[in-house]
């Protein structure tokens, strides 16, 4: 195995030009061991290649060769350095492989880049000895290295002395969020783990800083936004719905979904917002999709997509972990175009372009973290009670068995059919093991409500929670996704107040925007399993944050020798990884990335093993999380 120094080592040559060391050694180990043996090749990357397939640990700066030459950098102004320096291909190389934005200056004779890039550029030649700087320069890289230094030391705090004028305090930690994003310039994602109060870091900033604030967030949220707000700040939001606004222009909060931007958007470029908040920032992650266009801005279609004008910009999310970097991409592109203004040299560094598998993470991780803020809540609230999570095994008669394996039969024929596996095929065996739960659902929730205990209870299909509605009637609240927000908000009020002790919600519609109901309720049963590990952590989390005093219990109801079991399998090593992984990080493993295609492969190997004639590789992987 390669050593973890390999993997931040980035080769800047040859077919596998911007990937690291390590990752050539897990793609293709035959090139190492030409690259070691191949005399033409540069000492030290024979050296360092040779390291690589030892598995010996590698220093990053001895990879790469000192100038032959120094490099004269002069400030154009604050924004753009020019940079000249005798040919060499080798310095050519790594000077466009490292810095984004770059242009040449075919009067001057010399390259021109963005002014942010000055650390990365010293980093890149080895120290400021080998640069002749002019002044103002110097003052730009003094500048940046303190700014950068700043917000390492801010991302790590406990508290903060930073004074927010709030009628109700803010936690330490939402505090710090506050500062760092105050030391980012304005422009920052605080990526937060589920539960632990974004929303107040996003009203304290604006707060602070007397900023008119429009915020865009999905639909299911308005209500939430608008209420906080006024806790928190004794302020009135107006909320833009449909054509046009229900309040005064000149109010400092405005709240809109970001299905309606693109019907407003001129006149909410006329109303010169401070400072742009997107909660659910992921939301806008393939800039391609109408919502993401009326908020970000599309290049080619400036004059039709302009984006929202504003100075300031604060992602917010609970799920940062994204698939692709390719997602990344645009969100960062928007908060610091400078230094993420190429597309094609983003995706080359770090892959998931097209089904190309994802390189260079940590390089990714480093580039990003003064852009970036993310906590969990193990760091943060260490008064948090556990959340552990149970299955529920409900028992399968013979008569159920012989049921459950006809609904298999026709599963694989319906695939065999179609030439593939599909997600569009699972409903019918799926629903079929609902009904077997239904009878052990209600039985639990009876138990728990004689220990005067609530329950929110999850399902992605409709059907199950409709019949336990009609069952428990005045004693539930159904949220599901054709609930308008004033009836969703009603059922929420009245869980949150003890009113209602049970809680019917599709994953869809019931695993974000909800907040007040962990006062109340302890417990989370989840009949059926969605493809996507992060939309369980998100319906679980609907319990487990702030305010929750006792231990959260989550139950999985599995029939037994059933494909639930295979599901439950899955979702658990994925959920483990997910538990386990280094916060922190922008990106790491596809937390939102559909388990589905392994499913089918461990279904059709280990149970069906006849289904020979359908490629189990070509199953559906990208399976959209349910909003219903």
């Amino acid at each position: 195995m390669p050593h973890t120094s390999s993997y931040s080592v980035l080769i800047p040559f040859g077919k596998f030009r911007g990937l690291s060391l390590g990752a050539i050694h897990d793609r293709q180990r035959n090139y190492l061991v030409w690259l070691s043996e191949t005399p033409t090749i540069p000492k030290y990357w024979r050296e360092a290649a040779s390291k690589t397939l030892l598995g010996e640990s590698i220093d990053p700066s001895s990879a790469l060769p000192s100038p032959t030459q120094k490099v004269s950098v002069e400030a154009v102004n604050g924004k753009t350095l020019r940079i000249r320096f005798d040919y060499d291909r080798g310095l050519l190389e790594r000077f466009k492989y490292a810095i984004d934005g770059r242009t040449w200056n075919g009067d001057e004779k010399c390259w021109e880049f963005p002014a942010v890039h000055i650390t990365k550029l010293v980093d890149m030649l080895g120290g400021t000895e080998y640069i002749d700087a002019d002044d103002k320069t110097k003052e730009i890289y003094r500048k940046e290295k303190e700014r950068r230094s700043d917000l390492d030391v801010i991302r790590v705090k406990d508290d903060s002395d930073i004074e927010i004028p709030t009628k109700l305090p803010l936690f330490p930690y939402q505090k710090v969020a506050v500062e760092f994003i105050e030391r980012a310039q304005g422009r920052a994602m605080v990526a937060d783990q589920m539960g632990l109060g974004k929303t107040v870091v996003g009203i304290g900033y604006a707060a602070k800083n007397h900023l008119k604030t429009l915020i865009v967030c999905p639909k299911s949220t308005v209500p939430g936004w608008m209420r906080e707000i006024v806790r928190f700040t004794g302020k009135n939001a107006i909320c833009w719905i449909g054509e046009g606004r229900l309040g005064r222009s000149d109010a400092q909060y405005h709240v809109t979904n970001y299905d309606v931007v693109g019907k407003n958007l001129k006149e909410l470029n006329r109303m010169d917002f401070d400072l742009l908040i997107c909660d659910e920032a992921t939301y806008l992650k393939n800039r391609r999709t109408l919502r993401a266009k009326n908020v970000l801005g599309y290049y080619k279609e400036r004059r039709k997509y302009p984006g929202i004008k504003a100075k300031f910009c604060v992602f917010l999310t609970g799920t940062p972990v994204l698939n692709r970097p390719v997602e990344a991409y645009h969100l960062l592109n928007y908060l610091d175009s400078q230094r993420f203004n190429n597309f094609f040299h983003f995706i080359q560094r770090y892959g998931g372009w097209r089904g190309q598998e994802t390189q260079n993470l940590d390089d990714l991780h480093q580039r990003t973290k003064d852009l970036i803020i993310r906590r969990v809540k193990k760091d943060v609230l260490s008064e948090l009670p556990e959340k552990q999570r149970n299955d529920l095994i409900v028992e399968m008669m013979p008569t159920d068995m012989k049921e459950y394996h006809n609904h298999l039969n026709n599963l694989f024929r319906r695939w065999r059919q179609l030439g593939k596996p599909t997600v569009a095929e699972m409903p019918g065996i799926q629903k079929f093991l609902l009904e077997k739960k239904i009878p052990r659902a209600i039985e639990v929730i009876d138990g728990l409500l004689d220990a005067g205990k609530g329950v929110l209870v999850f399902s992605v299909y409709l059907e199950p929670l409709r019949k336990l509605a009609k069952h428990y009637k005045d004693e539930a609240g159904l949220v599901i996704g054709e609930l308008s927000s004033k009836k969703r908000q009603a059922v929420i009020d009245s869980l949150s107040s003890g009113q209602k002790k049970i809680g019917l919600f599709s994953i869809g519609a019931g695993s974000m925007g909800i907040d007040g109901i962990q006062n109340q309720i302890d417990t989370v049963l989840f009949l059926d399993q969605w493809w996507v590990p992060s939309v369980h952590e998100q319906a679980e989390d609907r319990v487990h944050r702030i305010g929750q005093n006792n231990k959260v219990q989550v139950f999985y109801f599995i029939c037994e020798n059933t494909l639930d079991e295979y599901m439950r399998e899955i979702l658990k090593e994925k959920q483990r990884i997910i538990d386990t992984v280094v916060d922190g990080k922008l990106i790491s493993i596809a937390r939102d990335k559909s388990f589905y295609k392994e499913f089918v492969q461990k279904l059709t190997q280990d149970y069906y093993k006849d289904l020979q004639d359908v490629p189990t590789d070509s199953a559906d992987e990208e399976v959209e999380a349910p909003t219903n």
